[in-house]
């Protein structure tokens, strides 16, 4: 069964050689139950783990039924442990955490039987070795001798053709110590037993052969009178036992075993684990959100430019419906639509041309209500209430400004964007976050002015006014341009013109028409008016309530019904803001595949450096990596620290036959186990966020950025770190032999 040829075993370390044992002949045949005997350093405990294959040799030849294992990879040893070997050892071996039954399930788990199969011969096997009453116990709380014998439970499970016990009793009461002899003695029949001892007297009278060694030789090999291997050995056939692979299903259920049956080491690493998910998570949402906010430019045209907001006009150019709206507000990704977006792109100043010159967005007063600090509300179209941040050049000038008149203009055109002065009549405060949408709205900003809706719609009327051209004729001629301004002096259905068009007829021109062509994108309508009056500098304010004429001199006045009935068309184009900017792509194809056309107002940006900001990315990219890679080596070094605990099951594996691939798969899923609930408990903690339950800044800056997608890319991230980390550790691990890495650990 085994012959050992002048097999030699040394030991390198420091530069110093030291022999295990030298030069050792023997043969050794199933039936036999050997006792190697000798002083402690003479090499016996040597001999046995080569003969049991936990450790190599690197002189002479053994062969096992007739084959040479010289040239054996740690892979071939391996299958020879599985294949031929039951291990009984000093220490017992056993997995602490695991129960009697579990401890003697492993060792056929790990041949590749399956649980089910396993059942009624793992209950057999523990009746023979007397510890039935004790199978659901775990093996931390039994006592030496019934470790001894779950150890010998699980060697006989394995059905393997030979049992090797290195000191079985050392550790043993001389009751216990007599016990396990006899069992072992009892399980010779068929089976070749060596056992390593010290105490040859509580053998003697078992085996059938005593080997002493000293000072790593073979000085004594004397076969018994007193036993009979012929009697002990039937003369069959040596059995090999079952040597599959571990299993996908058992690699499973051990792997979920490992990860619970240690509640510490679970509890640090799933802390570790969460840590690594939260680093994933915020170097992932800083990179995104720095790219992000790089995507910058201006727009001459746009002054809302954020991410969100998509322009949305009808293929025939006709005014939104009702049923349009509903339409819209029914895609997935829509948060809100802006029904008349021309205030989103009314930027404009308010100055009274001494004292101060605040800028402002345009924006209904309802979007504020309530959250006026000083003053009032507006009740007029030219009543203001100023939303400015608590701190900047608005705060130092706006109680100067309170209650005075000035113009309001608009910031691009310089032109009056609701006739006549308005005055500010209130203020209030923006809060952090309505602070940070401004500038990404509009950039460089002072606030918000807060109108009526009568302000509104007037602000809306002059801004379509500049979308169209208004042309006219009078007296049978054609004018080019006509600059249209409002006066409630004015009758309905009546203009008051100046000098230069009254100049173009021969006659009167009081009572004459002019008709007015109101035309743009999306209308052309023609309107006519009486002539009411001329003005001129002796009458202006009389007919106008304006002092300098220069102020009036060259427009036409008509009454606001009149001018509102002139742009009143309802709206032919409106902006959507989406939900998650990240899907704006997607929610312009669900918008347009409705029959609507679509415009991304960020893609009408004027870029200030693409190259720059490729440049930048890419430096970005580079130290999201970096820090990924940090992150890996921190949680390896931690991870490494707290699977030392488990070093010893590893090696125990390996001993009973496990490969490197079972011990890979086995710690591949305890890690991908606490990976996958440190993932769930991270989306549990976004999940509360964006339902509010926390609030922290800085979480919700993170939140807010993730989507479903991003969620995808940071598990995909987790679960290969992971694996990653898992093989880094097993290979370490399958660096040294079994018995060496278990040497180590105890």
């Amino acid at each position: 069964m085994l012959k050992l040829e002048k097999v030699s075993k040394f030991y390198s370390s420091g530069g110093v050689v030291a022999t295990g044992f030298s030069k050792v002949d023997l043969e050794l045949g199933i039936g036999e139950f050997v006792a190697i005997t000798g002083e402690s350093g003479s090499g016996k405990s040597t001999l046995l783990n080569v003969i049991s294959g936990l450790d190599s040799y690197e002189e002479g030849e053994m062969y096992v039924n007739g084959s040479a294992t010289s040239g054996y990879t740690k892979e071939d040893l391996e299958g020879y442990r599985k294949k031929y070997i039951g291990n009984i050892f000093q220490t017992f071996n056993l997995i602490n955490s695991y129960t009697v039954y579990q401890n003697v399930e492993l060792s056929l788990l790990m041949s590749g039987c399956d649980s089910k199969d396993v059942e009624e011969k793992v209950h057999d096997i523990i009746a023979k070795v007397g510890l039935t009453e004790y199978e659901k116990t775990k093996a931390s709380k039994l006592s030496g001798g019934q470790k001894q014998r779950v150890a010998i439970a699980r060697a006989l499970a394995k059905e393997t053709p030979i049992i090797v016990a290195d000191e079985p009793t050392g550790n043993l009461d001389s009751q216990s110590a007599a016990e396990v002899i006899e069992l072992l003695h009892n399980l010779s029949k068929n089976k070749l037993i060596i056992i390593v001892t010290h105490n040859y007297d509580q053998v003697e009278k078992y085996v059938t052969r005593k080997i002493s060694m000293h000072d790593g030789r073979i000085v004594e090999d004397k076969k018994l009178s007193q036993q009979d291997q012929a009697e002990n050995f039937d003369g069959g056939d040596i059995q090999e036992a079952i040597s599959d692979t571990l299993t996908a299903k058992n690699t499973v259920k051990l792997g979920i075993r490992n990860t619970f049956n240690i509640p510490a080491k679970f509890l640090l690493m799933l802390a570790v684990f969460v840590f690594l998910c939260g680093g994933i998570i915020s170097s992932y949402t800083a990179t995104m959100n720095s790219q992000d906010s790089m995507d910058s430019g201006y727009n001459e045209f746009f002054k809302d430019v954020r991410k969100e907001r998509i322009l949305v006009t009808k293929p025939d150019e006709k005014v939104f419906t009702k049923e349009d709206y509903k339409k819209l507000k029914a895609v997935s990704n829509v948060d809100t639509i802006v029904k008349n977006d021309i205030s989103l792109d009314s930027l404009g100043y308010i100055s009274d041309d001494s004292e101060f010159w605040i800028m402002g967005k345009i924006t209904p007063m309802k979007d504020f209500k309530g959250r006026i600090e000083v003053g009032r509300e507006p009740e007029t179209a030219k009543e203001v209430v100023v939303m400015i941040p608590k701190e900047g050049y608005a705060q130092d000038v706006i109680d100067s400004a309170l209650d005075k008149k000035a113009t309001l203009s608009n910031d691009y055109t310089g032109e009056s964007m609701i006739d006549g002065k308005v005055k500010i009549v209130g203020y209030g405060y923006l809060t952090d976050e309505e602070e940070e949408e401004l500038v990404e709205s509009v950039g460089y900003c002072e606030g918000y002015f807060c109108l009526t809706d009568k302000g509104m719609n007037q602000i809306r009327y002059n801004a379509l006014k500049g979308y169209s051209q208004q042309t006219g004729k009078y007296a049978g001629m054609d004018i080019e341009g006509l600059y249209l301004k409002t006066s409630e002096d004015v009758p309905e259905g009546s203009v008051i013109i100046g000098e230069g068009i009254s100049s173009m007829s021969e006659y009167w021109p009081i009572g004459q028409e002019l008709t007015i062509r109101n035309k743009s994108k999306y209308f052309d309508d023609t309107y006519k008016f009486s002539v009411y009056s001329v003005v001129t500098r002796d009458n202006c304010e009389y007919l106008l309530g304006a002092k300098n004429f220069d102020d009036v001199e060259g427009f036409t006045y008509m009454n606001p019904k009149d001018y509102r009935k002139m742009f009143e068309k309802g709206n032919y184009q409106s902006s959507v803001m989406v939900k998650d900017r990240k899907l704006v792509r997607e929610t312009i194809k669900e918008i347009e595949e409705l029959g609507y056309n679509c415009f991304y107002v960020r893609d009408g940006l004027v870029k200030y450096s693409e190259e720059a900001d490729t440049i930048l990315k890419t430096i970005m990219m580079l130290v999201l990596a970096f820090t990924l890679i940090v992150l890996f080596f921190i949680t390896y070094f931690i991870m490494k620290l707290i699977l030392k605990s488990r070093n010893i099951y590893y090696s125990t594996i390996r001993m009973l036959g496990g490969t490197k691939g079972d011990c890979s798969n086995l710690i591949k899923v305890e890690v991908i186990t606490v990976a996958n609930i440190a993932f769930l408990i991270c989306m549990g903690l976004v999940a509360l966020v964006k339902a509010g339950f926390i609030r922290v800044n800085y979480l919700i800056q993170i939140v807010g950025f993730l989507n479903p997608v991003d969620c995808v890319i940071i598990y995909v991230v987790i679960i290969a770190m992971s694996i990653l980390l898992a093989g880094r550790f097993s290979k370490a691990l399958f660096k040294k032999t079994a018995m060496n890495a278990y040497k180590e650990e105890v």
